[in-house]
């Protein structure tokens, strides 16, 4: 049978820096276009798909990731990389708003939280106590609509079709019942996962064959021509995956190494970042600002501008604390051996 293949001079062995620049790439963007909307600047910059840059790693990283294991073993692995340093992002929030925002929120709101699964129940909640949080809904899903199928890794081709499936279930259904933040954040952005497993099988085995089967027919006319015929399109994932192989071959060879440093150092703990900036640059520097300033007119732009600067550097220490502190606690299910044994996934 004919198919697309892709080949690779050999696979990649141990970790791909390339990937944790990457990282440190997509968290930048997302921190650009958060600042821009504090600061009221123009959107045009789109730094939303570093978004879709975090959800394409995930698949390459699972993908690199140890194949053995079982589904337990798997599922702990990605509880112990993503809930502990949620949880507490998540209660220092929670007793902020309520200390200095007198900011409350409902039993029910707050448990989805925990469980991590609000994203899914709707607008009301996806963005309620942290505009950051509705990413863990999203990429928790993906581990889980991954562990059955994995078993499709060696069938590139079912496995896009399985994705198309799962990728447009939900877009489908938040479009048609009027849930924006439901469709744009999360919906729109799962095709890139399976995006992300394609490119990690390539990396790993250092070749992709991808059949021209009736099962790849049937996921380009449920990725492309369904959504098509709705009036919407999933192009984020498209230019994230863009944006990935650009940095790698025409951007990377020409940066210095202490730069590539400085993006693995934010690559690594990204997770941290992401979750804590976004409060601190707009509410938290909104109202330290009221309370050094109380008889003057809102912030100016360049009052603001300080505030982000020395709410990212407070973002920074914080986050490089809480992720050495997590990488000292046990955790069942943690790989053990050197950092380079595997690609750590998001």
């Amino acid at each position: 049978m004919p198919s697309l293949r892709l080949e690779l001079p050999a696979p990649v062995a141990g970790r791909v820096g390339a990937l944790d620049e990457l990282k440190g790439v997509a968290i930048l963007l997302v921190i650009l276009n958060h600042v821009g909307g504090v600061l009221n600047l123009s959107a045009a910059p789109h730094g939303e798909v570093g978004v879709d840059m975090f959800v394409i790693l995930s698949g390459v990283g699972l993908t690199l990731g140890p194949a053995t294991g079982g589904a337990a073993r798997f599922l702990a692995r990605r509880f112990w990389r993503i809930y502990p340093a949620y949880w507490i992002a998540l209660t220092a929030f929670l007793l902020g708003d309520a200390l200095f925002l007198s900011r409350h929120f409902s039993t029910e709101d707050i448990l989805l939280h925990y469980l991590g699964i609000h994203g899914w129940f709707g607008d009301r909640y996806a963005l309620s106590i942290n505009e950051s949080f509705w990413f863990v809904t999203l990429i928790v899903s993906l581990y889980v609509v991954y562990l059955p199928l994995r078993r499709f890794v060696d069938r590139p081709d079912v496995l896009l079709l399985l994705g198309a499936v799962v990728s447009l279930a939900p877009t489908l259904y938040y479009y048609h019942t009027s849930q924006p933040v439901e469709f744009d954040h999360l919906s729109l952005r799962i095709p890139g996962f399976f995006l992300g497993l394609l490119f990690g099988r390539l990396l790993k085995t250092g070749r992709l064959d991808i059949p021209a089967s009736v099962a790849l027919g049937g996921a380009f006319l449920l990725v492309f021509y369904v959504p098509y015929t709705q009036n919407f399109i999933f192009t984020t994932v498209w230019v994230g995956g863009a944006l990935m192989v650009a940095y790698a071959f025409a951007i990377r060879p020409f940066m210095s190494a202490a730069t590539r440093g400085a993006l693995r150092f934010l690559g690594d703990r990204s997770l941290e970042i992401f979750l804590i900036h976004q409060p601190l640059i707009r509410d938290y520097n909104i109202l330290v600002q009221s309370r050094l300033f109380p008889d003057s007119a809102p912030p100016t732009p360049w009052a603001l501008t300080a505030g982000i600067f020395v709410a990212l550097a407070v973002t920074i220490a914080v986050s490089s604390a809480l992720h050495s502190l997590l990488l000292r606690l046990p955790a069942p299910g943690r790989d053990r051996g050197p950092p380079e044994a595997a690609q750590k996934g998001f």
